[in-house]
């Protein structure tokens, strides 16, 4: 896994992997952005792989006093993305989650929360990720599997924020 500040060199679509990662852990740090509205970070970025993390507050409460599935879910989703996006040739492709299917296993009520994903299959339309959302312990929290589709970029849909 990279972190932020780590470098690999392999090329990919014209660009070095070191500034892949970067253009995608900067797209995630920008602060007008719904990552940032959470309070999400983006820690680590392999190929394939990526690793966020958020602190609970109580603005994230449900009526039953734990953290609201939506939060879960949102940093499900933005961790299986940022994992396809290592995988994705920026330069021509964008992705977008078509179906995301979510297991809520524990309740959260404090603490910090990190969601770890991996692409389990890339084809040339269709992307497919599984997340584990835990808790600091390492207890897992929920399980989501996502599907995202993979298209061409068009002179009106490109765009960075397309990945």
């Amino acid at each position: 896994m990279v972190s932020e500040g780590s470098s690999l060199e392999a090329d990919k679509g014209g660009m070095t992997d070191d500034d892949r990662y970067r253009e995608i852990m900067q797209s995630r740090s920008d602060p007008s952005t719904y990552y940032a509205l959470l309070g999400m970070r983006l820690e680590e970025l392999g190929e394939g792989t990526s690793r966020f993390a958020m602190s609970v507050e109580p603005r994230f409460f449900n009526a039953g006093g734990v953290v609201h599935g939506g939060v879960l879910a949102s940093i499900a989703d933005a961790s299986a993305a940022a994992a396809l996006a290592t995988l994705v040739d920026t330069e021509r492709e964008a992705i977008a989650t078509v179906e995301m299917k979510i297991n809520y296993i524990s309740p959260v009520r404090a603490g910090d929360i990190f969601c770890e994903a991996r692409i389990i299959q890339r084809g040339r339309l269709v992307a497919v990720g599984e997340t584990s959302v835990l808790d600091a312990g390492g207890r897992l929290l929920a399980k989501a599997m996502a599907t995202f589709l993979i298209r061409e970029k068009t002179a009106k849909g490109a765009g960075k924020r397309d990945i």
